[in-house]
């Protein structure tokens, strides 16, 4: 196992330490912890991509592995923050059909034996805004609930948006003969 496929085991890891923190989190300073856990998070996805690209490490395992440390974390914040804002579970359904999709979609194709390709920028774009948009509404918890509605609806479109570009990539990744 090399270090770009250690560390989305390591983003893995984070996911319980991460949903304990903000669930139990009650004063201002836990809240801020609970980000940094994200941030954390986000930061060693970055350099996973990084490192795996630069020093030529990218892996089958490192296609799959990459992508769940993403979704299960991305999946893992918007439950917790379900769970503490339940007037958002629209928008966090939203993320949780696309999700699935995406998920059933790749499988189908890896199961074709179909060589999985990275991500696009469109997803990496996304990814970015997400950070942003969770790390603001975790980290401070006071905001005001039309301005996380905003920042939500936010990320829903940049959320939709990656999901309309992937279609096509899927399409013909499923067309692909060997």
């Amino acid at each position: 196992m090399n270090i770009p496929n250690i560390l989305s085991v390591f983003r893995i890891a984070l996911i319980p330490i991460f949903g304990y923190v903000y669930l139990n989190a009650q004063e201002q300073p836990w809240f801020y912890v609970a980000a940094l856990i994200l941030l954390l998070s986000g930061i060693t996805d970055f350099l996973d991509g990084v490192i795996a690209r630069k020093f030529n490490m990218i892996t089958q395992l490192g296609k799959i592995l990459d992508p769940l440390a993403d979704k299960l974390t991305q999946a893992a914040a918007c439950i917790m923050l379900g769970i503490r804002n339940p007037e958002f579970w629209v928008i966090l359904a939203l993320f949780i059909i696309k999700e699935i999709i995406m998920l059933l979609a790749g499988l189908k194709i890896y199961r074709r034996d179909k060589e999985l390709e990275g991500s696009k920028w469109f997803g990496k774009l996304y990814t970015v805004v997400f950070y942003i948009i969770m790390l603001m509404i975790i980290g401070f918890p006071n905001l005001k609930t039309q301005l996380v509605f905003s920042l939500l609806v936010i990320m829903a479109v940049f959320m939709l948006f990656a999901f309309f570009m992937y279609i096509p990539v899927f399409l013909k990744l499923n067309k692909k003969k060997d």
